[in-house]
């Protein structure tokens, strides 16, 4: 059973009530209307019902008391929310240059008044449809930036868009000297937990970690899937000091619970390299990955389930504290 077609808002804007009343009527004229429509008497008005966020199309007149049809245009142009509501301008007889300047500020359409009903009635439906498959558009291409950024298997951001994160930030670091600090995580042995239950059951255990340590990650933290069983996460406006301890607490979160797996209950854990921005020493991409990838491979060399810092940062922690 498909769903029920949305019916579309339209605002109506003008001083006139006659005016609206027309309009209304000409696009409400079906038993069943496809259309809402909400009146405004001025720009004012107008403006503060479209801030509302359920116009699809506007009809508005140029000529108006308090603010006129091109400054409520602007205000709609200007606003991230609403540039893209189609709007149609009415206009008199032998007004060109308004007509002109109105397409030239973004109008979609204009109407000369006294307008023909079925006129009215087309280059609304048109401007509908349009709008409909510039909204369908733009779902689909969000749609598509999400999944080229996103990994299939657990639904966190993917090894691209950290890399893209991490020039975004060392930059925004170089200009503000605000700290910055990445952690490589490994789960240790997974490759026997793969080799003793399967591959399906190592695929569950990597989406059950992601979910645990997203609970305790917060908001501005950029959490990826680095490469089969490493994770990495890029810890904006953090000193490494703090890196340390949120590293920690993510370590705790997987350690401290067994993982349920084919029915028996088998504890895994992670090792994690820590590095810091340091100006000078490590101020790229290159070097704050290989200064977290020396310190992991030290944890797992020295007993594993643990997190270190790279030596260059130790000193960044004595430092801060």
């Amino acid at each position: 059973m498909t769903e029920p077609k949305k019916k579309a808002t339209i605002l109506i804007v003008d001083d006139s009530e006659m005016i609206r009343n027309r309009i209304r009527k000409v696009l409400q004229q079906e038993k069943d209307p496809a259309v809402d429509c909400i009146e405004a008497e001025d720009g004012i008005k107008g403006y503060k019902e479209l801030l509302k966020g359920t116009i699809d199309l506007v009809i508005c007149d140029l000529i108006m008391p308090q603010i006129d049809g091109f400054k409520l245009m602007e205000l709609v142009k200007n606003h991230p929310e609403l540039k893209n509501i189609p709007m149609i301008m009415l206009t008199a007889e032998g007004e060109q240059k308004k007509k002109n300047r109105a397409l030239e500020k973004g109008a979609s359409d204009y109407l000369t008044k006294p307008f023909d009903d079925a006129e009215l009635s087309a280059r609304v439906r048109l401007h509908l449809e349009l709008k409909l498959l510039h909204d369908q558009l733009k779902k689909a291409n969000q749609q598509l930036t999400n999944l080229s950024n996103t990994d299939a298997l657990t639904e966190i951001y993917n090894r691209r868009y950290l890399m893209t994160s991490m020039v975004q930030e060392i930059r925004r670091v170089k200009r503000y000297q605000t700290p910055l600090s990445f952690l490589i995580m490994d789960l240790d042995d997974f490759k026997n937990l793969n080799d003793t239950y399967g591959h399906q059951a190592g695929d569950q255990v990597l989406r059950d970690v992601c979910e645990r340590l997203q609970g305790v990650l917060r908001q501005t933290d950029i959490f990826a899937r680095y490469g089969g069983e490493e994770f990495a996460l890029l810890m904006t406006q953090t000193p490494i000091a703090n890196a340390e301890r949120a590293a920690e607490k993510l370590r705790k979160v997987i350690a401290k619970t067994p993982f349920t797996i084919q029915g028996e209950t088998i504890p895994v854990s992670l090792s994690g390299g820590l590095s810091c921005f340091i100006e000078g020493k490590i101020d790229t991409i290159d070097a704050m990955i290989m200064a977290a990838d020396q310190a992991l491979y030290q944890a797992k060399g020295t007993g594993k389930n643990r997190i270190l810092v790279s030596e260059e940062c130790l000193e960044q922690i004595s430092v801060e504290e």
